[in-house]
């Protein structure tokens, strides 16, 4: 698609955090990268359908906090071990815990 057919403000498709993204997207299973097309989908209908702004909102929060996290090589790695059954040390952590972890 071209720019032109986008409001004055917009990012541009070459943008390097639109290609960071990119990638981080290009690394899911194909099951995950449907997902991501059909949370698309609901947050636009149910906007269409409703006229209220805030699916969208929610769903543009959620889907750049579902790449910034996919992104960070510790979590990927962390999500195929938990899908492939792979069990850690047996602690139990609270999910903040994670994500600090996972920050460092």
């Amino acid at each position: 698609m071209k720019d032109e057919f986008f409001p004055t403000g917009s990012v541009s498709h070459d943008d390097p955090a639109v290609e960071w993204a990119m990638g981080t997207i290009d690394g899911l299973r194909p099951s995950e990268q449907r997902e991501l097309v059909r949370s698309s989908y609901r947050a636009a209908l149910s906007f269409e359908r409703t006229g209220d702004v805030d699916h969208l909102v929610n769903f543009a929060k959620n889907l750049l906090a579902t790449v910034h996290l996919r992104g960070i090589p510790a979590y990927a790695e962390a999500l195929k071990s938990a899908s492939r059954g792979t069990r850690g040390s047996g602690e139990t952590l609270k999910v903040e815990e994670v994500l600090n972890r996972l920050m460092e």
